[in-house]
């Protein structure tokens, strides 16, 4: 395993352990929730800030502008009440990916490239997985108790 994959894995285990955290510790869970929705949205936006590149032309200018938007959006989700910054989380997450797939579509990859998306995709599946747990967890759960 390449270093760039185990640091990608290993990105999960806060979002892991925050939700569990979330779950555990009854007088601390709020904290372990902003916590979480914080990581995310720290999360997105370093994802976001890949799409920005050094260049001129309009390609480039329309990913520095998504680069941008994305970030402001994740710093956004952390004034939302918890339950809809976990949507607009998980949106963020869901484009991101998207995008990366389509920039990597146009652009010539290589196996790195496909090794990325690769990556990308199954870590974005579990970031999805655990976003949608969380929002069952903390705000469907825990209303039917």
């Amino acid at each position: 395993m390449k270093s760039w994959q185990l640091l990608g894995y290993l990105g999960l285990l806060p979002f892991a352990g925050f939700l569990y955290l979330s779950v555990v510790l009854e007088d601390s869970s709020v904290w372990a929730q902003q916590a979480f929705i914080a990581y995310s949205a720290i999360i997105v936006s370093f994802i976001a800030g890949t799409l920005w590149r050094k260049a001129e032309d309009n390609t480039r200018l329309t990913q520095q502008i998504i680069s941008n938007l994305l970030s402001l959006i994740a710093f956004t989700a952390l004034l939302m009440p918890g339950d809809l910054a976990l949507i607009v989380l998980s949106f963020s997450f869901m484009f991101l990916f998207l995008y990366e797939k389509k920039l990597a579509i146009t652009e010539q990859i290589n196996d790195v490239d496909v090794a990325y998306m690769r990556m990308r995709f199954w870590l974005t599946f579990i970031v999805l997985s655990l976003h949608t747990s969380a929002y069952y967890l903390w705000f469907i759960y825990i209303a039917t108790q």
